[in-house]
């Protein structure tokens, strides 16, 4: 049986309410290192993955390294319910083929859950090798994003030397934000090469739900070739990370 706790919610709260509108399940690696999700949406456009490092529980007890399968709408509808002043208790017992989430604060409330067959997630491994990384404010981007969802279901992204460039249209509209890289909301700006490539607004915006976990967004690109990465730093060296196929421009 594994054993865990975590004081603060916050954060695996709002991370696993975004994993859930991705996907529905989730394999999840336990090892001493800490505990790994991920999981991809139906048509494997996307791919999340989220670390949570073994020093970033309050408690973290295991008896062996294990993946199991869970089933994250049903973990996300319960943290909706759940009081930040609330701690969290995981207990895994894969032998008994149950998982049972505990919220506690002066009272408990016990949810029980039958883990997922392992055998049912066929999950690539994902290393791109990319050449462009900027890291731009996390509320900034949010909002840019947002943006572009007034007017279309995609965005073109455009890196230049100097700036960034993100552009949704339709038949009618058209919306362009333009970053400087010396600009106040970009803390790190590394382009190589030019790129341009486009991608469903809708896996974004999913993942940027959880845009208050961290300062800045790290954005990776790669061109049409390779897929957008977005990741959010978390405590302990600890990560939400999306993956994102481009589209034909």
């Amino acid at each position: 049986m594994s054993h865990f706790v975590l004081q603060n919610i916050t954060t695996i709260k709002q991370v696993l309410e975004s994993i859930s509108e991705l996907t529905g399940e989730c394999l999840v690696t336990i090892d001493n290192n800490g505990v790994y999700l991920e999981g991809t949406d139906p048509s494997l456009i996307s791919k999340v993955e989220f670390l949570i490092p073994a020093k970033a529980f309050d408690k973290f007890e295991i008896e062996v390294e294990e993946s199991i399968g869970v089933n994250v709408d049903s973990f996300a509808k319960i943290f909706k319910r759940a009081y930040s002043s609330e701690s969290l208790i995981i207990d895994v017992n894969s032998k008994a083929g149950k998982v049972e989430l505990i919220l506690e604060s002066d009272f408990k409330r016990n949810f029980e859950f039958t883990l997922l067959s392992t055998s049912n997630f066929n999950i690539p491994k994902l290393n791109p090798r990319y050449s462009t990384f900027i890291e731009i404010d996390s509320k900034t981007f949010k909002d840019i994003i947002k943006d572009m969802a007034i007017i279309g279901g995609t965005i073109l992204l455009s890196v230049h030397k100097n700036n960034i460039s993100i552009l949704s249209e339709d038949y009618t509209s058209k919306a362009l934000a333009e970053i400087p890289s010396e600009s106040k909301s970009i803390k790190k700006f590394e382009s190589k090469t030019i790129q341009r490539s486009k991608y469903n607004l809708n896996y974004i915006l999913s993942f940027l739900n959880s845009y208050s976990i961290s300062d800045y967004v790290k954005i990776s690109l790669g061109g049409t070739k390779l897929p957008l990465k977005l990741e959010f730093p978390t405590a302990e060296e600890g990560r939400f990370t999306l993956y994102l196929a481009p589209m034909e421009i």
